[in-house]
């Protein structure tokens, strides 16, 4: 039985779920270092973010996420960019030290699909007379593929 899966915008077949794991994991190796490539060169990388994120992808991740994972996403996913404080009383986590473990938790299951929290979300630290504010924003490509999917409001 064939295995076919889509990325970058073209279908791909193999013979075995281990082949199309292999190609997979090949096309996203090849995937970065266009990114990184255009980062060297002062393109900017966010025309090659298209390539990471498929539905395909999307799917695996969400499988692979615990629950606080997947709202930490969903948060994410409902405004452009969200400070951490907001993350915080939206999962009803009482410290950033336990946003720091749902993050952990997160960048772990990244790792198993190779991939890095930065190909899905991005971090900006800001300082003012009031002190540091952090805030997150969602992989623009991320938010793509699962709104093709219909995430997070079909999969409630």
């Amino acid at each position: 039985m064939g295995i076919e899966f889509k990325h970058g915008g073209r279908t791909w077949r193999t013979d075995t779920p281990e082949e199309a794991i292999a190609l997979r994991r090949q096309l996203v190796d090849e995937d970065r270092d266009a990114i990184r490539a255009a980062i060297a060169a002062g393109e900017d990388p966010s025309n090659y973010e298209d390539q990471i994120w498929t539905p395909d992808l999307v799917v695996d991740l969400l499988k692979a996420s615990g629950r606080n994972q997947k709202e930490f996403l969903r948060v994410l996913f409902e405004k452009t960019e969200i400070p951490s404080q907001d993350v915080l009383k939206k999962l009803k986590l009482d410290s950033e030290m336990s946003l720091a473990g749902v993050l952990s938790g997160l960048s772990k299951t990244l790792k198993k699909l190779d991939l890095k929290p930065w190909d899905l979300y991005t971090a900006q630290i800001r300082w003012d007379a009031k002190g540091k504010t952090r805030s997150f924003r969602l992989s623009r490509r991320f938010r793509g593929a699962a709104q093709e999917l219909g995430w997070p409001d079909e999969w409630i």
